[in-house]
């Protein structure tokens, strides 16, 4: 580990362990590493802010004749000058404006900023998202705009250290341009040199031919004239690297509070140069900004200070008093010694990540940004990456995100809201990205590999309380998981299959009425060719958005016992838990009239909902605006089959059955000595006498004279975490499987069937099953 680490001092690793101790025991069990994301708060800010809280009284500072709200204004003014201080600002030259964060304190510069058509918007394509929505002021302003490539903003920062002069020419009074960069990239955690500022402010960018960088739009070609004033978007930068403004004088600076010390979230600043101020253009004027106003004049005068003009309506004020114990802790560590620490700390996962490889000498990681020629100033808290098989295809960030959760480590994945900088680092093209949204891939969704590259990264940042065990944690989960002992290794093991000895049988059968909620065994029942007779009958839904409902969104779902009574032909529902209520039951007959679309994992469908009294009733007991809707006949939803036929599955996921082995539930208990309940896996029947996953390899399974398909294995998600009859969440099921049950980023337990033919039968509990295995997997 790189001296820097432990805040580089030699009691930096003791400091650094009381500090877990005492004030971040929250973390323990935790492996804590989306600090770009947001850092996480100590105990001690929110107890001594709890405490000022108890002890005070604090009013709107608007309020001004109040006793308690002079003592607010008091407060907040204390920590105007505290906030300036700590980025070494004087308030004779900036004003501290507060905001609710980094994004809006950049959209206060955007349409307050004096553009025309004359200006100029240029960005660096490293940039995040809330940078870039700033084109939407400019543009509509007729402003050109410009994508500068990371490296000609880094040659400009370099080339302030050399005699560079003040650019005179075409230096017109009433021309104003914007230029925003990122202090330190959210993406990689490459940093761009500060100096670059000085030499943005003597127009360098006047001389430079930039018309490759115009973003293209209805302006002609466009060379830049006039004043160029610098946003320094400081939101990462500022919450693991010192930042002196008395030095280093960007024009605005924006800063979110969370990523500097966790707590409070919802606060930032904007520090605006108060020689620029008076050039804004504020296009509108909330309460406590102005100090003059009529109603029936259209006249109105804004305050003089800028902090008075910019601050919208009540500030969080009570969340801003909660500011001092954060910077008061970064004050007593220092910001330099914090810069070392998470410095060494990237460093050190870098070189242990770049070293990992395959069995077969391939590499596992492939790692983004320069971290290999960084200085240790140079060096950020950010190391983004993607994991790669041993056959060279990436495991997908989706995969890696769900399976790390699991180990309880938190991390970030995808683009981090920085197209640009995504885009770079993983060589696509403009034409790249078109194709991936003409296939329907949006932020945030799944869809993580496509056409065999990936579309976004895996992203590990540090913090000023993470600690070298962290990392190491995280390295062992890789290596558990993601590096290959052998070129031929296969996570998704399997016993060898043999000729059955004994007899297979069904030893249980469950339908479940209601999509997600408990299921009803029975000794015998109907099936036909979409499923048991009632199966997924019914769902839940989101009464705004028609979503269905599961246990993922509301594990009390699993306290739900609805049993389908024939001889009453009524779906009765209880409560499995001490829910006081009375049960409900609802004719089998009646089929409502309202008919409305379903979505069913992302499908669509139609459903018949049922009226405000029954969807009352579910509301009350599970807490949640729900209602309950019915398959509508007419528009079931189906799946194809490997052999192309479909197969209605109404409610269900993916097909009309689902099978699993008692052996392989045994198996897995024996492998890691847990006592896991079939039941979380939901199938709708459990077989006995077979070896364990003998069933992946079934092809075809009869029931006395009918013929079942198997149509492929189930992957396996959160919800065989919950346990099903307390609705409570347990680790292990699912990690469990991870480890042995995992292949190509699924994770499988049990196969899905349906019937071969169109017919109708019923099934007992002892019934005989033959299986027929797969002909290319033949029994020894």
């Amino acid at each position: 580990m790189d001296e820097g680490y432990g805040y580089g001092t030699a009691q930096g690793e003791d400091i650094l362990s009381k500090l877990r101790a005492e004030r971040f025991r929250h973390l323990e069990g935790q492996v804590y590493l989306d600090h770009a994301g947001a850092t996480i708060y100590g105990s001690h800010q929110v107890e001594q802010h709890a405490t000022l809280l108890k002890q005070n009284l604090f009013g709107n500072p608007h309020s001004s004749s109040a006793v308690s709200s002079q003592r607010t204004t008091e407060e907040i003014d204390s920590a105007r000058r505290d906030v300036a201080a700590f980025f070494h600002a004087s308030l004779e030259e900036y004003d501290v404006v507060f905001t609710s964060g980094a994004t809006a304190g950049l959209k206060l510069v955007g349409e307050s900023f004096p553009f025309t058509r004359q200006s100029s918007f240029a960005y660096s394509v490293n940039a995040h998202n809330s940078v870039l929505g700033i084109r939407s002021f400019a543009n509509a302003r007729g402003a050109t705009m410009f994508a500068l490539p990371v490296e000609l903003l880094d040659a400009v920062g370099q080339a302030a250290t050399q005699s560079i002069h003040q650019d005179e020419t075409n230096n017109e009074k009433d021309v104003y341009n914007l230029v925003a960069f990122p202090g330190e990239c959210n993406f990689s955690g490459a940093k761009h040199p500060l100096s670059t500022i000085e030499a943005l402010h003597r127009n360098v960018l006047n001389r430079i031919p930039l018309e490759k960088c115009q973003v293209p739009s209805k302006q002609p070609v466009h060379h830049p004239q006039g004043k160029w004033l610098v946003l320094l978007d400081a939101a990462k930068l500022a919450g693991t690297n010192p930042i002196d403004l008395s030095e280093f004088k960007p024009d605005f600076m924006v800063v979110s509070f969370y990523k500097l010390f966790g707590y409070p979230s919802g606060v930032g600043a904007l520090f605006i140069k108060k020689s620029i101020a008076r050039h804004l253009i504020k296009p509108f004027h909330g309460g406590g900004t102005l100090a003059t106003s009529f109603s029936a004049l259209n006249i109105s005068r804004p305050h003089a200070a800028t902090h008075r003009r910019f601050e919208d309506g009540t500030i969080p004020y009570l969340s801003i008093l909660a500011c001092k114990t954060g910077l008061d802790t970064l004050r007593e560590l220092t910001m330099e010694s914090i810069q070392r620490h998470v410095g060494a700390l990237s460093t050190y996962t870098y070189k242990a990540l770049s070293t990992l490889r395959h069995a077969n000498g391939t590499r596992v990681c492939e790692i983004y940004g320069s971290h290999h020629v960084r200085s240790k100033q140079e060096a950020g808290s950010i190391v983004a990456c993607n994991f790669k098989r041993h056959d060279g295809s990436y495991v997908g960030y989706t995969e890696f995100s769900a399976l790390a959760s699991l180990h309880g480590i938190h991390i970030r994945t995808g683009c981090f809201c920085n197209p640009g900088a995504c885009q770079f680092y993983l060589g696509l093209t403009t034409m790249d990205l078109l194709s991936h949204v003409n296939q329907g891939h949006v932020c945030g969704d799944a869809m993580d590999v496509i056409h065999d590259r990936p579309t976004g990264a895996i992203r590990v940042s540090f913090g000023y309380m993470t600690t070298k065990q962290d990392v190491d944690a995280f390295l062992a989960f890789v290596v558990q998981y993601y590096v290959s002992a052998l070129p031929t290794t296969t996570v998704m093991e399997a016993p060898p299959m043999r000729i059955e000895s004994t007899t297979i049988r069904l030893s249980k059968i469950t339908l479940f009425p209601i999509k997600s909620c408990g299921g009803m065994s029975v000794s015998g029942w109907a099936v036909g060719p979409d499923g048991l007779f009632y199966d997924r009958e019914w769902a839940l839904v989101d009464p705004e958005t028609l979503k269905t409902f599961s246990q993922k969104d509301l594990p009390k779902m699993a306290t739900l016992r609805p049993v389908v009574d024939l001889e009453a032909q009524a779906l009765n529902i209880t409560m499995s838990d001490s829910t006081p209520v009375s049960p409900l039951s609802i004719p089998l007959t009646y089929v409502p009239s309202l008919t409305t679309n379903v979505s069913v994992c992302a499908a669509d469908c139609q459903g018949k909902k049922y009226d405000d009294l029954v969807n009352a009733w579910f509301t009350n007991v599970l807490g949640r605006p729900c209602a309950l809707v019915r398959v509508s006949k007419e528009s079931r939803r189906s799946r194809l089959t490997p052999s192309k036929a479909q197969h209605a599955i109404g409610f269900a996921n993916e097909a009309p059955f689902l099978l699993i082995s008692r052996a392989s539930v045994t198996l897995m208990n024996s492998k890691f000595g847990s006592d896991v309940d079939e039941d979380v896996f939901r199938a709708n029947f459990i077989v006995d006498g077979c070896d364990a996953h003998a069933e992946d390899r079934w092809s075809e399974v009869a029931i006395g004279s009918h013929s079942l398909a198997v149509l492929g294995p189930c992957g396996r998600c959160t919800m065989v975490n919950i346990n099903q009859t307390t609705g409570e969440s347990e680790a292990g099921p699912l990690k469990h499987l991870a480890s042995y049950r995992r292949d190509r980023g699924k994770i499988y337990f049990g196969q899905f069937l349906a019937l071969k033919a169109s017919d109708s039968f019923r099934i007992q509990v002892g019934d005989t099953i033959a299986p027929f295995v797969k002909p290319h997997e033949t029994s020894e």
